[in-house]
């Protein structure tokens, strides 16, 4: 159980500024009519890891963010494996399952810079270790994976 978790939960426009202070070169903040925050970034897991371009999407209330891996396509490094850790979506980009819920690991009180982005990448960091091993490395429980998706 974590200590500390302020009271109040971050407004967007909070969100935002914490994003924003992260400094990430190329990175966009987009508050959309008040009604949900998009924060779009890029992460390189370790020294010699490929480029990701990321998007993180978060609403006005205390339902977790979704953090999507849009470039390059999951499915297609992956070949014919179904991807580990994922959530079934709708729409582009894969939705990575980062947190167990069960375990309450996230509550909407904690900061994005210190659950969100660097939990996306330490998955970006298992998943390129998958692609060479097809071996999770990564721990955790997760949903079972979805097959390819088919564009």
């Amino acid at each position: 159980m974590r200590k500390n978790i302020p009271v109040a939960v971050p407004t967007l426009s909070q969100r935002a500024l914490e994003l924003r202070r992260l400094g990430l070169p190329g990175s966009t903040v987009h508050l959309v009519s008040g009604r949900e925050l998009l924060f779009r970034f890029s992460l390189t897991p370790g020294q010699f890891g490929r480029n990701y371009d990321c998007l993180l999407r978060l609403k006005p209330d205390s339902r977790a963010p979704a953090m999507l891996v849009m470039e390059p396509d999951l499915y297609s490094l992956a070949g014919n494996d179904p991807i580990p850790h994922i959530y079934r979506h709708d729409g582009p980009g894969v939705l990575l399952c980062l947190w167990w819920p069960k375990r309450r690991e996230w509550v909407p009180q904690l900061r994005l810079t210190e659950t969100f982005i660097p939990w996306t990448e330490e998955w970006l960091w298992y998943f390129e270790d998958w692609l060479k091993t097809r071996t999770w490395a990564g721990g955790g429980e997760h949903p079972p994976p979805p097959r390819k998706h088919n564009r």
